[in-house]
C-alpha cells in the first residue's frame, strides 16, 4: 500500500501554534536592569484571544514593539530568534489549561500569563543572558549548518512519512546540552526563516527517496534517510549563504560570534 508523502512548512500562523511555537523577546544592548527600567519583563510578550472559527484560541508571542525606538528595533530584528526561545524554553507554553480557565476575563488572562512568566525562573535566566548580550561560546559555520539541517525533519507521522520545517517538531534541542546551544539553534532557525524557498530546498533533499517513501519504509530505513537529508542540507550552498547573510544583518544584536 502506498503512502502519501506529506510536506508541511510549519511557520508563523495562529492555527499552527500547537505544532510550531515561538520564542522570547530580546531587547536593548545594555544590562537587564536598563531594559527593565524601560518596560517590565512581562511587557516583552503579547497575549490575545483569537475567536476565528467560533472557538477561542489563546495566542501569545514576543512583542516586537514593546517600548522605546531602540528597544523596538532590537526586538523586531530578532523576533524569530526570540520566537524560538519562547517556544522551546518557556513553561507557559504548556499551561494553556490554566490560561483558558480565566476566559472570558481577558484581564485575568493577562494576570495569569504574567504570573506564569515570572514563576519560570529558568526561562528568565536564559532570556536575561540574551537581553544582556552576555557572551556565550562562538558558533562555527560547520556546526551552524548541522544545526540548521535538523530543522528540516523527515520522519514518520501517524505511520506515514512526513517532512516538516518546524521550530518544535525536530531533534534540534537534543543535539547539545551546552548553555550556548539554545542561542545557536535560535539563530539557525532565524536564518532558515529568512530563506526565500526553504521548502524547495527540503524537497530537493527528499527527492532521491520519494519513490521509496511512497511504498512505506521501516523505522530503521527512515532513520537512514533522515540522516542522508541532514547530510545533504549541511552541504547546501543556499543554507550557508542564509547563515552568512543573517549573521551580517543581526550580528550587532547577538550574544555570540559566528566563526566563518
Amino acid at each position: 500500500m502506498s503512502h502519501e508523502i506529506r510536506i508541511h512548512l510549519a511557520m508563523k500562523t495562529s492555527s499552527a501554534r500547537h505544532f510550531l511555537f515561538a520564542a522570547f523577546a530580546i531587547c536593548t544592548m545594555g544590562s537587564f536592569a536598563q531594559a527593565q527600567e524601560t518596560v517590565p519583563f512581562t511587557d516583552l510578550f503579547t497575549i490575545r484571544v483569537d475567536t476565528a472559527g467560533g472557538h477561542p484560541f489563546i495566542d501569545f508571542q514576543p512583542d516586537s514593539l514593546p517600548g522605546s525606538a531602540t528597544l523596538n528595533t532590537r526586538c523586531t530584528a530578532l523576533f524569530h530568534l526570540e520566537d524560538y526561545l519562547f517556544a522551546n524554553y518557556a513553561e507557559v507554553q504548556y499551561e494553556r489549561d490554566q490560561l483558558e480557565a480565566t476566559l472570558p476575563d481577558t484581564l485575568a488572562l493577562r494576570n495569569k500569563f504574567n504570573e506564569l512568566l515570572l514563576a519560570d525562573t529558568a526561562f528568565q535566566t536564559l532570556y536575561m543572558r540574551s537581553i544582556d548580550q552576555a557572551l556565550v561560546a562562538p558558533l562555527s559555520m560547520d556546526s551552524a549548518l548541522l544545526i540548521a539541517s535538523h530543522f528540516f525533519y523527515l520522519h514518520q507521522m501517524h505511520g506515514k512519512p512526513a517532512a516538516h520545517i518546524c521550530v518544535g517538531i525536530n531533534k534540534v534541542k537534543q543535539m547539545s546540552e551546552s548553555m550556548a546551544h539554545a542561542y545557536h539553534a535560535a539563530f539557525c532557525f532565524m536564518a532558515v526563516w529568512s530563506m526565500d524557498d526553504p521548502m524547495g530546498l527540503l524537497q530537493q533533499a527528499v527527492e532521491p527517496f520519494r519513490a521509496e517513501l511512497k511504498e512505506g519504509v521501516s523505522d530503521k530505513r527512515m532513520a537512514e534517510m533522515q540522516q542522508a537529508v541532514y547530510n545533504a542540507l549541511a552541504k547546501s550552498p543556499e543554507l550557508r549563504k542564509a547563515m552568512l547573510d543573517t549573521y551580517a544583518q543581526k550580528a550587532e544584536y547577538l550574544n555570540f560570534k559566528l566563526d566563518k
